[in-house]
This record gives structure tokens, C-alpha cells and sequence, in this order.
């Protein structure tokens, strides 16, 4: 009996998305096909469908790689974040 499934390959192993019809033991013969896309692909597609996310094509940065870096150097310190957001709390 031939089936058609998708399923999940992780850790080395591949992982039906359905429960097979199948006895347990029975030796089967695997063709991959395999679709390029993965979970988040697929995550990002549905997003993109429920009108929940921009299209991957058109979402883009609102600045340059340039002015991302000057700006990363404009306001970079040498104390850790947590060390600010600790005097904010002991300021209350």
C-alpha cells in the first residue's frame, strides 16, 4: 500500500507529521523530495497570509548598514546594560 506524508527530519531522525498505517517492523522504501522550506519558512508564510507580517521581499531596514554602525559606535559604553537598568531600580 503506498502513502504520501510530509514529515520532520531532527537529530537524525525522520520524523512523520501523521500517524502511518502501517504494522510495527515493517520495512518501507523512503523516496525525499525534499521542499526546501523550512519551519520558518513556513511560519513566515503563514504570518504573511494572516496579515499578521510584512512580506520577507519588502521588509527592509530603515537604515543603511553604515548608519547602523555609526550609530552602535555613537552610543556604545563600556557598562553593561544590567549595571543601567540596576541604578534606574535602586533610584525608585
Amino acid at each position: 500500500m503506498d502513502q504520501i506524508t510530509t514529515a520532520i527530519y531532527e537529530n537524525g531522525i525522520l520524523r512523520p507529521a501523521v500517524t502511518l498505517d502501517l504494522p510495527e517492523h515493517s520495512e518501507v522504501e523512503i523516496t525525499i523530495h525534499s521542499n526546501g522550506d523550512s519551519l520558518d519558512d513556513k511560519v513566515g508564510r503563514a504570518l504573511e497570509a494572516a496579515g499578521l507580517s510584512t512580506p520577507r521581499q519588502i521588509r527592509k531596514s530603515p537604515i543603511s548598514d553604515e548608519r547602523r554602525a555609526e550609530l552602535a559606535r555613537m552610543y556604545s559604553s563600556n557598562t553593561p546594560l544590567s549595571d543601567y537598568i540596576r541604578e534606574d531600580r535602586d533610584a525608585r
